[in-house]
């Protein structure tokens, strides 16, 4: 649990159970996301006191609440985090990512999060997989379903070229996303080491000052002030530019460049289910060798340090996967 920024500590507490329509899951593993790192450090204010984190996960349901299918029980299973009200004009519309009241398990003081060895979360936040799914793709789900849905945000496809600006897990997921449906994918990323990682992945990276040329479609899955600038100077009059980095929370654009070359900016939120799901059956059919984004393994009670080397930079590992019993 998160006390105040830089702050986290291990806490001993009754053991959940499933209320009217929750499912009981035993936490396998749960990722650990820039944006829990961020929080932690007080960079923004996006994980209040109190919040039990974790909202990349995926574990076995061992019990269900009222209402609940009973065959849900002993399914391995991804967890969608994000909690919507379902009678906003987002959600209404079939965009209840952007709900006027969203929630994330994990993310909030009131739904915790995977943190834990067990969690109860709404049945229908759950995906089930097949059994011979390996634990560690089941808990990338969720993040490789925030850049599928930037990729399909972009609208590249077959004959489109996209450039993906870094190369992180969701840079990562994004470029992934957007070979899935056709196009010419480049990632731009200034670590060498991330760059193999990409190649090993069967996707195509380089060095920022080695971009060029023009792409039909930018994703910036960063978010400074110079890789936002980058993904406009990339496109041309007309083009597409996602934004889902949020490394600065304010940055300033070229509006000239947008008003004059008609370029569309839009923000790249979560996803919705339907994005989640698609996700969850492609990571379980899929062939791309994406237990390799999991550089690092931890604990529960080694969390407090892990998010310190990750403040501080001394870790910089794509992914790290807190494994808990019951895995």
């Amino acid at each position: 649990m998160i006390d105040s920024p830089r702050t986290l500590r291990l806490r001993t507490v009754a053991e959940p159970t499933a209320a009217a329509g929750e499912a009981l899951v035993q936490v396998g593993a749960a990722g650990i996301c820039g944006s829990d790192v961020h929080g932690y450090s007080g960079t923004n204010a996006r994980r209040p006191p109190g919040t039990v984190m974790g909202h990349e996960a995926a574990g076995r349901v061992i019990a269900v609440g009222e209402g609940v299918d009973d065959a849900l029980v002993g399914r391995l299973v991804a967890i969608n985090p994000v909690v919507s009200c379902g009678a906003c004009p987002r959600c209404l519309r079939g965009t209840p990512n952007i709900c006027d009241h969203r929630r994330l398990y994990g993310c909030t003081p009131t739904l915790p999060g995977a943190f834990a060895d067990q969690v109860a979360i709404r049945a229908q936040n759950l995906v089930p997989l097949p059994d011979d799914v390996a634990l560690d793709r089941a808990a990338l789900v969720e993040p490789l379903a925030v850049g599928a849905r930037a990729a399909a945000l972009s609208g590249a496809g077959a004959g489109d070229r996209a450039l993906v600006i870094g190369g992180g897990p969701i840079g990562i997921a994004a470029a992934l996303g957007a070979q899935r449906a056709g196009a010419d994918v480049l990632v731009s990323e200034p670590d060498a080491d991330r760059r193999a990682l990409l190649a090993a992945l069967g996707l195509t990276a380089c060095a920022p000052d080695d971009a060029t040329g023009e792409a039909d479609a930018a994703i910036d899955c960063v978010g400074f002030e110079a890789t936002i600038a980058t993904a406009v100077r990339a496109t041309p009059p007309g083009g597409r530019i996602v934004w889902v980095g949020l490394a600065h929370e304010r940055v300033p654009v070229d509006a000239v460049a947008l008003v004059m070359g008609e370029r569309h900016l839009v923000g790249s939120a979560v996803y919705t289910p339907e994005d989640f799901a698609a996700t969850a059956a492609w990571v379980a059919t899929t062939t791309v060798p994406l237990e390799l984004l999991v550089q690092r393994r931890t604990t529960l009670a080694e969390l407090p340090e892990v998010f310190a080397g990750y403040s501080d930079g001394r870790i910089t590992a794509v992914k790290t996967l807190v494994d808990l019993d019951g895995a």
